[in-house]
């Protein structure tokens, strides 16, 4: 797992740390699956409220991925790899209570790791005008990515939003490395394309 810088105000962690802790999990320790958790959480349930875009449902389902991972650490064989097999988990768990329901929608009030909007464009040194308009384009840019087909929506949201590499989304969806490569550029090129009117000066 390389190590990746968080966003300001983000919990930033050692990826040597995050291996011990699961080491010690593995070994029944409740303090260190308590600090997995505490990293991962809101990770999980802004990545399955974005899927289902209930929170009440994200809550639970992501407590459901947690007693998961409880029980199944000690399947994991590359503690390097946790992150992913995280999300693939918590995914299965989307999939498995709403496969027979609609695509879901995303709000705009979903929150990211640090409590914010996940879109947030807006600056605060902008003016009102600036800001209205910033606001407007999240709104936009949110649109287009509840009108995305899920099959795009789940790995641009990974990618764009997560930060995920290729290699992690692949392993999370489960399909070839190529395949998520063209379906994120495709992802992309329909996210410019949805909102190319809106930028136009």
């Amino acid at each position: 797992m390389a190590k990746r810088n968080s966003k300001p105000g983000g919990v930033t962690v050692d990826p040597a740390a995050l291996v011990r802790w699961i080491k010690k999990a593995k070994r029944g320790d409740l303090g260190a699956y308590q600090k997995i958790y505490d990293l991962f959480a809101r990770k999980v349930l802004n990545f399955i409220y974005r899927m289902v875009n209930s929170a009440d449902e994200a809550e639970d389902l992501t407590q459901e991925t947690f007693i998961a991972v409880y029980q199944k650490l000690e399947s994991l064989k590359d503690n390097s790899k946790f992150e992913p097999w995280l999300f693939r988990i918590a995914r299965n768990f989307v999939y498995q209570k709403y496969r027979t329901r609609a695509p879901a929608t995303v709000s705009v009030d979903a929150l990211d790791d640090d409590g914010q909007p996940a879109t947030q464009l807006i600056d605060a040194r902008k003016n009102p005008d600036e800001a209205f308009q910033a606001q407007e384009l999240e709104n936009v840019v949110q649109d287009v990515i509840n009108s995305l087909p899920e099959k795009y929506r789940e790995v641009f949201v990974l990618s764009a939003i997560r930060r995920l590499s290729y290699l992690e989304i692949a392993e999370i969806v489960g399909r070839s490395l190529p395949s998520v490569k063209t379906d994120i550029h495709r992802a992309r090129l329909e996210v410019r394309k949805l909102v190319k009117d809106y930028l136009k000066v």
